[in-house]
């Protein structure tokens, strides 16, 4: 019986177009319209009867392969598999991405809970794992020439945005962690950034301080820039003013050395009575420069920072820190990409979860400093 459509793929559909032509497939096989041992018609007939392009045809045929539905035969061509031969279940790949010049230690310290995260929750829905360090450009053609069914994009740039946006329009299925965009509709799982920054505002002026520093290195990164952003909308509103001085912003931290820029800095500016580090690797760096310069912490300057790895716990003093929930983040995203492919669909809209603010003992109230 020879191989007959019943439909076109419909491009309104919420159903991505590759899953169309694959169920649509799979149905032909499973009616008897394709035979065990019958090859598929040629790539550009299927693209002639589907309607749609030869990368889409190529995906979905890669899939019913890798189920076992049809087995390629190098130079011979696709051909309908046997019933004995195919699985009874499928398993899903998804493919971990990420662009950076290097491995820095807040990526060490964020991206391992990450990343363990998205482990246990592929591991519990039975989900196959790739990783590939990448040019964001090449997302795309990464995609189709690769066995993934989605991806999870670690820690986007705000200059991915468009990336992002692309992927999209292309209707390649992809959940971005740790990066919130002003276009919520985009798949993406971070934190709320401003209330972040709020609890450990509220918490510094709670003990009296008014002359309240920044260190805030990357600008280029979401989380980065919304705390920057979030900082100087709370301080306006709260009735105080910033001092140009006491901000120490640089947009980009691999063209410096941190820990000798922020020692430099201090030391050239009037002594704020307390710093917030806008994520952990900057707290660092703030509290090594602070002890260099034999200034105490938190008696002559308290010090509160963005993220708690366990080492915060047993720096001396104990570090006052901002707690993102960074393994539910890489649960999350999993959780929303495996959703949507079941369903046939793409992931859509933004979740943000809250951070807290763990108390510990680099911060104390004005009067008590010396």
């Amino acid at each position: 019986m020879p191989l007959r459509v019943r439909r076109k793929v419909e491009r309104g559909s919420s159903k991505l177009i590759y899953l169309q032509v694959k169920e649509m497939l799979r149905s032909s096989i499973e009616r008897g319209e394709l035979k065990p041992g019958e090859p598929l018609p040629g790539r550009v007939k299927l693209c002639e009867m589907f309607g749609t392009n030869r990368l889409t045809v190529d995906r979905a045929i890669r899939e019913l392969v890798r189920e076992g539905w049809l087995v390629s035969v190098k130079g011979k061509g696709t051909f309908v598999s046997h019933p004995n031969s195919r699985p009874s279940t499928a398993t899903m790949t998804f493919a971990v991405v990420w662009y950076r010049r290097g491995i820095s230690e807040q990526q060490n310290i964020y991206w391992g809970p990450l990343l363990r995260g998205i482990a246990e929750m592929t591991s519990q829905l039975g989900i196959q794992l790739q990783f590939r360090e990448m040019n964001p450009s090449f997302y795309r053609e990464f995609f189709h020439e690769s066995q993934c069914d989605g991806m999870i994009v670690l820690a986007p740039l705000l200059e991915d945005e468009m990336v992002l946006r692309e992927l999209r329009s292309h209707r390649i299925p992809f959940v971005a962690t740790s990066s919130v965009y002003e276009d919520k509709s985009l798949p993406c799982v971070g934190i709320d950034n401003f209330e972040g920054v709020k609890k450990a505002l509220e918490h510094l002026w709670s003990l009296g301080h008014r002359k309240i520093a920044i260190v805030d290195l990357d600008l280029r990164q979401t989380d980065l820039q919304q705390r920057w952003d979030a900082f100087r909308k709370l301080i306006g509103e709260a009735g105080y003013a910033i001092d140009p001085r006491w901000a120490l912003l640089y947009p980009d931290r691999w063209c410096v050395d941190r820990d000798a820029l922020v020692k430099q800095w201090l030391s050239s500016v009037p002594l704020p009575t307390a710093i917030f580090g806008a994520d952990y690797e900057m707290t660092l760096s703030a509290f090594i420069a602070l002890k260099e310069l034999g200034l105490k912490i938190p008696d002559q300057v308290s010090l509160v920072g963005f993220d708690d790895p366990p080492m915060a716990a047993f720096l001396e003093p104990p570090l006052t820190a901002v707690r993102q929930p960074v393994e539910e983040i890489g649960r999350r995203a999993v959780k929303k990409l495996y959703e949507a492919l079941q369903k046939g669909v793409m992931p859509e809209g933004t979740e943000i979860l809250m951070p807290e603010l763990v108390v510990r003992a680099s911060t104390t109230t004005v009067n008590e400093q010396h």
